[in-house]
């Protein structure tokens, strides 16, 4: 959607618990030498400014690392850890204004053999993202839609990857969209682990994501899910979710020791938790 900017929304509890799951993900893939793809399919700007207009609006940040922050000295979980150290990295004066998004976090994990592209196609955030990172061998940024570009991008060379898709679901069909795009490029890249995030809102039209991608025939999909309850009533959207198909083994116990720190300290425990086969094997 070309009228969706995700600085309004950054650094809540949403971002936590995604960027974190994501992040356990890719060092579970790196367990293994070989080169991977990263590809990150609606980028958006890739890193926000907390400070600005737009996220002070209505100060969503305020249910995800604003909490957190000041736990960051603190013993947490490997892939809480690893992601303090980024948004540490990203702000010298000891703040989190600075807040990396997924393609910082993504970029931030490359090894010398590995290569990440970050796509965006609303014209700010994609300028944003040009001046926030420099095109290279390893990074490449598409101005081009995301549908589009999974089609386009894959398979990779590497024949290993992550591709993180996590659009805004402003458009209802993107539920389903979001599900027949990649049943049709899975046939062309099974060995790839696609991590799809959803909002947990109550019309539910999650659920259409669940049933487009059980017809698909795609077995191996996890489900991680983090519902916050009624922790914050200002917010329509009360948690989120993870579909992961292809999860790396190594992953798994990362991301539940994440999962189990995010619920206990954005929480206070009073979240509901779960992780899961969507799919089996």
């Amino acid at each position: 959607m070309l009228s969706y900017q995700h600085t309004y929304h950054a650094g809540n509890h949403a971002d936590i618990f995604k960027h974190i799951l994501l992040g356990d993900i890719v060092a579970g893939m790196q367990q293994k030498p070989s080169p991977m793809y990263l590809l990150d399919a609606f980028a958006s700007r890739g890193i926000y400014d907390l400070t600005s207009t737009e996220a002070q609006k209505n100060r969503e940040f305020e249910t995800g690392i604003g909490k957190l922050w000041p736990m960051r000295h603190q013993t947490v979980a490997a892939g809480v850890k690893r992601w303090f150290k980024l948004i540490e990295a990203e702000n010298c004066d000891g703040s989190y204004h600075r807040f990396p998004g997924s393609t910082a976090l993504l970029a931030s994990m490359l090894r010398d053999s590995d290569r990440l592209a970050a796509c965006d196609l609303h014209p700010q955030e994609f300028e944003s993202l040009r001046q926030g990172f420099k095109s290279s061998r390893k990074l490449t940024l598409h101005k081009r839609d995301a549908f589009e570009a999974l089609g386009a991008l894959l398979p990779p060379k590497e024949k290993r990857g992550v591709v993180f898709l996590d659009p805004s679901y402003e458009n209802k069909t993107e539920y389903s969209d979001i599900a027949n795009v990649i049943s049709k490029v899975y046939p062309h890249f099974r060995a790839g682990v696609y991590v799809i995030w959803y909002p947990l809102l109550p019309a539910a039209r999650h659920q259409d994501l669940f049933k487009e991608l059980k017809r698909s025939g795609i077995r191996k999909i996890l489900r991680v899910e983090l519902d916050c309850g009624d922790c914050f009533p200002d917010m329509q959207m009360h948690g989120s979710g993870l579909l992961i198909i292809n999860p790396p083994w190594h992953a798994k116990q990362a991301m539940q020791s994440s999962l189990s720190w995010i619920n206990q300290n954005l929480t206070q425990g009073k979240g509901i938790t779960s992780l899961g086969w969507l799919v089996p094997e």
